[in-house]
């Protein structure tokens, strides 16, 4: 699909029905920009994460002038190891989501082929057709940054994830002079972050995150600490290593990802001197096992119940060294993404079985504050840039639905509902589909990225919810019928009582198959799964994935 001459195009390639996976192409005569290229989190069916789909991206990748991440968590810059080398194009990002990037590709072997670009807000750039500029907004982790986009058809504003933080402890403020400026010049299109906008409550600061955790965790003189964040909120990590030097703990950092990104940024300018001590003192496992419980702070992964995750290790009593129980407590400083609570309630569950203690926000408001805006927040960037239209981004069809109707409320002319895989034109501030194209997930699978909806994937969802049957037996030279057929049954409970019965209809099956098609073995393979299907599928109302497979003797 190519780009009509002198439109303005934009095609949301994911973000929009999920949280994450984020991705969104702007076009310009023939010309496209990729702003973030991030994951999604699934773990169902040995998946646990998600990327993009880049087919459109690869039918224009002559064309794409480079990937332009506003920050550097997961769901925005995640999916880069993944597909740079399909895309192959420059990358550009401000400087603590570069060191992020270049730490996430340090261990692939064409790393030195990437072209990565740091630039700074307020800069502008112009690259092909488009005029870019990063403009600094508050958030969760340091460098987020909305980007101003100008092309001679229009001007679109993409905000990525932000808030307004007055006391922000790591990273910048909202630039609310720059972006009234930037209302003034003309937002022709504004695509706004939706991610929070059904919470109708302020808002805090990370200062009050530093209070609150401080108040709490001195509750806890007498038990070991631990404290489960997101691994990229770096300003939360540095927080929780100042509240341990001040009560006198050590801190042993559990969970890979998050000792990676800390390592990473350890030796940047963005830290304090006790941050980069406290990394360089980091306990092991071992030496948190031989400590009072008292003089450690745990910081872990696995806020979100990932099954893999070090709490969730922690939580089933798999790590070698440290075992939970009555002198511990489990904060939790971290919000519950959608789509999450079933995980996080059973960890939890597992948490309270072992007479750990948990402290979540629900008991405590202020031991987390969101990284995105509430309706108050995103009014101010309606009035800063005075948008002709909006598209809402970033969420799922609650939020995006939600962001729409309090637009409306708010006087924004235009505003479009887009579905990943829409082609919308912008034009003097009108917005017009022209056309969509149907896009599916990529799953990382091991080491290989695979459609969601490809054959293996939709085989192990059908095995796990109906199980698994193997029929193989023997055949003579004339292809008939040697002793009895094997059966393997997987999924599918059959009590003995059965097995002999089932067996004996599978042996007559496959003999009257045998008949009718002896000279045909693929045929004969396939009516037998057939008819063993239809077997199982009457005595035991499931219908399982049946493979036949013959040998000759």
């Amino acid at each position: 699909m190519q780009t009509e001459k002198n439109n303005l195009l934009i095609v949301p390639i994911g973000g929009l029905e999920q949280i994450g996976a984020n991705c969104t192409m702007i076009g310009y005569n023939d010309q496209w920009i990729i702003v973030d290229l991030g994951i999604a989190f699934y773990d169902k069916f040995g998946i646990e994460i998600l990327t993009p789909d880049i087919s459109f991206p690869l039918s224009v990748k002559k064309n794409i002038k480079g990937i332009f991440v506003t920050h550097a968590h997961e769901d925005h810059i995640g999916a880069i190891p993944y597909l740079w080398p399909q895309l192959q194009c420059p990358i550009y990002l401000t400087g603590f989501p570069m060191v992020v990037l270049k730490q996430k590709l340090s261990e692939f072997s064409w790393k030195d082929k990437v072209e990565i670009n740091m630039v700074h807000p307020k800069q502008r750039m112009n690259i092909g057709e488009f005029e870019v500029e990063y403009v600094s907004l508050a958030h969760s982790i340091l460098g987020a940054c909305g980007i101003y986009i100008r092309t001679p058809a229009g001007k679109i504003f993409h905000t990525g994830d932000w808030k307004i933080d007055k006391t922000p402890l790591l990273g910048d403020e909202v630039d609310e002079k720059r972006l009234i400026e930037i209302g003034k010049e003309g937002v022709d299109c504004l695509l706004c972050d939706s991610t929070n906008v059904l919470n109708e409550d302020q808002i805090g600061s990370e200062t009050d995150v530093k209070e609150a955790l401080t108040r709490v965790i001195s509750k806890y003189g007498d038990k070991r600490v631990t404290v489960t964040c997101f691994s990229s909120n770096i300003a939360r990590i540095d927080t929780i290593f100042n509240i341990a030097k001040k009560f006198g703990r050590r801190v042993a950092i559990i969970g890979r990802s998050m000792y990676k990104m800390i390592n990473a940024v350890s030796d940047t300018a963005y830290f304090s001197d006790t941050f980069k001590a406290t990394v360089n003192s980091i306990l092991t496992d071992e030496e948190v096992a031989n400590m009072p419980p008292e003089k450690v702070l745990l910081v872990c992964t696995g806020s979100q119940g990932e099954s893999r995750s070090a709490l969730y290790r922690l939580a089933r009593g798999e790590n070698k060294f440290i075992k939970l129980g009555k002198r511990d407590v489990v904060l939790f400083s971290s919000k519950v993404i959608p789509g999450n609570e079933l995980n996080i309630r059973d960890m939890q569950n597992l948490l309270v079985r072992k007479e750990v203690e948990i402290v979540t926000t629900d008991m405590e408001d202020d031991i987390h504050v969101s990284g995105h805006p509430n309706k108050e927040a995103i009014a101010k960037m309606y009035d800063w840039l005075t948008p002709r239209s909006l598209i809402p981004i970033h969420g799922d069809a609650r939020m995006l639905y939600a962001q729409r109707d309090f637009a409306e409320t708010k006087g924004i002319p235009e505003i479009f509902i887009a579905e990943s895989g829409d082609k919308i034109k912008v034009l003097d501030g009108k917005l017009e589909k022209l056309a969509h194209m149907s896009f599916a997930f990529n799953a990382l699978d091991g080491n290989d990225l695979i459609p969601l909806n490809s054959l293996a994937i939709r085989e192990r969802n059908l095995m796990s919810h109906n199980g698994y049957v193997s029929v193989s037996f023997a055949l003579s030279k004339n292809n008939d019928l040697i002793g009895f057929p094997s059966i393997v049954v997987r999924g599918i409970h059959i009590d003995k009582n059965n097995i002999k019965k089932i067996e004996n209809i599978v042996r007559k099956i496959i003999a009257t198959e045998i008949v009718k098609n002896k000279d045909d073995i693929k045929l004969l393979k396939r009516e037998c799964e057939i008819s063993i299907k239809k077997l199982i599928t009457r005595n035991f109302e499931k219908k399982p994935i049946v493979t036949v497979h013959t040998h000759s003797v």
